[in-house]
């Protein structure tokens, strides 16, 4: 596992190159390799079966730097398309609005702390439009790892059972009004404004509209992750070998972040590279 995250580190993903990686001074140094190190079978081997230990190694790191006052509060969920071999079976078309054109691959829910620009809870999905079972299973993870009060969203995220679920946990849910073709829509500018009866709450929109600025954040994260497009470029098929390059990355940047911190207690938590 360390040898994996030197790899994702050092931008390398490709078998042969983690080998290489593996080879090196550097890496058998922080490996623990003496006189061998792995073959690319047992590189191979690892690499297929560490996918379910990459989510609780994805959780722990979210809970550590929680714990230690990396994040604040206010999260906002966000997706956006990735792009695969036209080869992968498991790979799905879904039309890019924003590029305007027919894509083929994955799509990846983030959970992206406001304070800081980190991630906080990622779900790699089926295409970039998902349901909202995953929406849900993104908000659990990220309100058992963190201290969660607000999550912002686009009208993707108006459905009533998130908005529930949220407010059942003590969470505001800020997320635009879609009035769906509704022969008469509410007056209202966020969901939650329909709900403030039923849960007893009183709401001033010109705060939840200057909370929702803060969702630019998403946009920001996305753009960071994606200036180095060989992070995101993925030579693996299949959907559990596209989680584990897609956690790898993820945890990178997690790592980077502690370790800023840790060298410097005033570092810019931004920063996705040590260098």
């Amino acid at each position: 596992m360390r040898g994996l995250l030197l790899c994702t580190a050092e931008t390398k993903f490709q078998f042969r190159e983690l080998k290489d990686c593996f080879d090196s001074v550097l890496g058998c140094l922080i490996c623990g390799f003496a006189d061998e190190t792995p073959v690319l079978s047992t590189i191979w081997e690892f690499w297929n079966r560490v996918q379910p230990f990459i989510q609780r190694l994805f959780d722990y790191l979210v809970r550590l730097l929680d714990e230690i006052g990396f994040y604040g509060s206010r999260f906002v969920f966000d997706s956006t398309h990735l792009e695969c071999l036209r080869t992968d079976p498991d790979g799905a078309w879904a039309w890019d609005s924003i590029d305007q054109q027919w894509v083929y691959g994955y799509g990846l829910l983030v959970a992206v702390d406001c304070a800081s620009g980190k991630i906080a809870g990622a779900v790699v999905t089926q295409r970039k439009q998902h349901p909202e079972t995953v929406t849900l299973e993104c908000f659990d993870r990220l309100s058992e790892n963190t201290t969660v009060t607000e999550v912002l969203g686009d009208s993707a995220y108006d459905t009533l059972e998130f908005h529930e679920e949220c407010l059942d946990d003590g969470t505001l849910p800020i997320c635009t009004y879609n009035p769906r073709n509704t022969a008469e829509p509410l007056d209202i500018v966020f969901r939650v404004e329909a709900l403030v009866e039923e849960y007893d709450v009183q709401l001033h929109r010109e705060a939840l509209e200057a909370a929702f600025a803060d969702r630019i954040v998403g946009e920001r994260f996305f753009s960071g992750l994606k200036e180095d497009e060989r992070n995101l470029t993925f030579r693996v098929r299949g959907r559990r070998r596209v989680e584990t390059h897609v956690g790898l990355v993820l945890i990178d940047r997690l790592v980077t972040a502690l370790a800023n911190r840790l060298d410097d207690p005033t570092a810019n938590l931004r920063r996705t590279k040590l260098w």
